[in-house]
């Protein structure tokens, strides 16, 4: 399954009271997590408040299926929806050879 960058755009002050939140308090992310599907679940988030974003991890069979599940989560503004692909740096190892360009 594709997986998806979802940016949010959030003010900063929301952003450190979710961090100050206990998981089992946020109504926000459990809603959204009981309406993920098959076709699309949230993986993980990033909070960077310098930025005021929110940065979610989601694998998804599409874009839309991603706006559906806000959609019934009470319709968190979306800015973008972007499919990325993952390089880990575990897979990468100190010993290996650099051949040139």
């Amino acid at each position: 399954m594709p997986k998806y960058i979802v940016i949010h755009p959030m003010k900063r002050r929301a952003l450190e009271g979710i961090l100050k939140l206990a998981p089992e308090k946020n109504v926000v992310f459990k809603t959204l997590k009981s309406n993920c599907s098959e076709d699309a679940d949230w993986i993980r988030s990033w909070i960077v408040p310098e930025q005021e974003k929110l940065y979610c991890e989601w694998n998804a069979k599409d874009p839309e299926s991603i706006h559906e599940v806000f959609e019934k989560s009470g319709g968190v503004v979306i800015e973008a929806i972007h499919e990325m692909h993952v390089v880990e740096g575990k897979d990468f190892s100190k010993e290996m050879e650099i051949e040139a360009y």
